[in-house]
């Protein structure tokens, strides 16, 4: 680390890649979820539309990714000053692992608004644009901590890869199905959206779901064995401690999916709306709330070495 990086400038740089990552990791999920959404859980009869939010979300991925690469430059600058220098732009964008899955994911990222925008709305065009966000998503492994597998053999990396890339999808079609269902839930506070459509949307988004969290915890696990070898390192490291701090989180957000389930739901499926759906919308808005929680564990994390 060179001399000149004090402490007060990599914790803006570590600032800045966390709060990038955040929005980034947020953008992903809405990404993958909307179209996985529309083509799984919402009726035909329940459009709620969309494109705007979409658009959006590439925008706020795109100027994050913008900050992040800032980051990954100051970093390997030894601070901003020295880190917007043509020859340093160019290392990190040609020589680095970063900087090629960064190009890659910019492309994806045109692809994806092109594809949004063109044309009108079928499941074609929402099936291009789950398979594009899913490869969008499915690259974060690269400039994570998913290759840390590596060192542990050609088998656990492999191994580790498969369960990080699981566990990036299936968190992103949770968190971004989850936002997609909290609109519908909105515009039938509203009046905007007809129960019948509401009550199809729920039963589809529960089973979709079980398998979601399901593998959210499987692939977690996994993970968690590769980059935690030592129960102790838990509570003795930064990292454990962090991940104990998002596994926590999760598991709040499994507990609020389960009330949602539980005692939410049915007064839905009895015929109690549109206040019934109010309360689930309330509930939804709070789950919401622990999901970004989660994504800025997983932001922090990604600023922290691992243990061996």
């Amino acid at each position: 680390m060179p001399a000149n990086f004090g402490i007060g400038t990599l914790g803006a740089v570590d600032e800045l890649i966390i709060a990038s990552r955040l929005v980034h990791f947020a953008s992903a999920a809405l990404l993958f979820g909307a179209p996985l959404y529309r083509l799984a859980i919402e009726p035909g009869d329940a459009r709620i539309g969309g494109r705007a939010v979409e658009v959006a979300g590439a925008a706020a991925a795109l100027l994050s990714g913008i900050g992040w690469f800032a980051g990954v430059a100051a970093t390997m600058a030894g601070g901003f000053r020295d880190a917007l220098t043509t020859d340093l732009l160019a290392a990190v964008t040609f020589d680095t692992r970063f900087g090629h899955l960064w190009t890659a994911r910019l492309l994806a990222l045109i692809a994806l608004v092109a594809v949004r925008l063109a044309g009108r709305s079928s499941r074609w065009r929402d099936t291009a644009l789950a398979v594009l966000a899913a490869g969008f998503a499915a690259s974060l492994v690269g400039v994570g901590h998913g290759m840390t597998g590596a060192g542990h053999g050609p088998v656990v990396a492999r191994i580790h890869m498969a369960a990080d890339i699981v566990h990036l999808l299936c968190a992103a079609a949770w968190i971004g199905g989850l936002f997609c269902l909290g609109r519908l839930l909105y515009a039938a506070t509203l009046g905007r959206a007809r129960i019948e459509a509401v009550r199809a949307a729920l039963r589809r988004f529960s089973r979709l779901g079980y398998w979601a969290v399901a593998l959210v915890l499987i692939s977690g696990c996994i993970n968690a064995l590769v980059m935690v070898p030592r129960p102790a390192s838990l509570i003795a490291s930064d990292y454990g401690r962090v991940l104990l701090l998002k596994l926590v989180l999760v598991l709040l957000m499994v507990a609020i999916a389960i009330v949602n389930r539980v005692a939410l739901t049915p007064p839905i499926m009895a015929g109690a709306a549109p206040a019934g759906a109010r309360r689930l919308w309330h509930s939804v808005l709070v789950e919401q709330g622990a999901a970004l929680a989660v994504l800025a564990a997983v932001a922090w994390l990604g600023t922290i070495h691992p243990m061996p």
